[in-house]
Parts: C-alpha cells; structure tokens; sequence
C-alpha cells in the first residue's frame, strides 16, 4: 500500500493511523446521507449546519439505542420508531383539539 502525505515527521504507522481515522469518518458521514437523510444542507449559516448536523447524530444515536434494546435490525427499528412517534404526534394533537385519543387508537 501506499500513501500520500506533506507530514514528513510522521512515522509511516502514523500516516496509516491517520487514514484509518479518515475512512472511519467517511463511513460515519455516509450513514449520516443514506440512513438518515442529511444529504441535503437546509441552513447555508454556520449555526443552522451545525444545528442540523446536531439534532440527525442525536436522532441515530437515539435510534440505534432503540434498535438495540428491542433487539431488531436497524431497518425495523427505523421503521418502528418512526410509526410509534407518528403515532405519539398524532395522540397530542388529538388532546390539543379536545379530543380523546383513546378513541381513536383502540387496542
């Protein structure tokens, strides 16, 4: 294997280290775009990047706890979690209108 590098003082363990560390940085910005979405900037600013950058690592790593303590794949835990919120959300605005959402999801 070779390497390219400008970081003449590094030992060559080193420069691979440092690959290393890239290529898991590029794997974890890949699941960020596939998995969950951020393939896309909303925000142009600073601190609405950074915003969004935030809340999706908050939103998978709460998924991957999820998945992991239902014991499930990760696309069942991504599908479920995302039905039990959309049911969650829809429960409060039920309650907001004055209604009962009991009635409304019968078990």
């Amino acid at each position: 294997m070779w390497f390219l590098t400008n970081e003449f003082e590094l030992s060559p363990r080193e420069v691979s280290d440092y690959y290393r560390k890239r290529w898991d940085i590029e794997v974890f910005f890949r699941f960020l775009k596939q998995e969950l979405n951020l393939s896309h900037l909303v925000s142009l600013n600073k601190n609405g990047i950074e915003v969004m950058v935030y809340m999706t690592m908050i939103a998978s790593m709460l998924l991957l706890i999820y998945k992991k303590a239902n014991n499930l794949g990760y696309k069942t835990a991504k599908r479920r979690i995302a039905m039990e919120l959309r049911d969650m959300i829809t429960a409060i605005l039920i309650i907001f209108a004055g209604g009962d959402p009991d009635k409304v999801f019968k078990t």
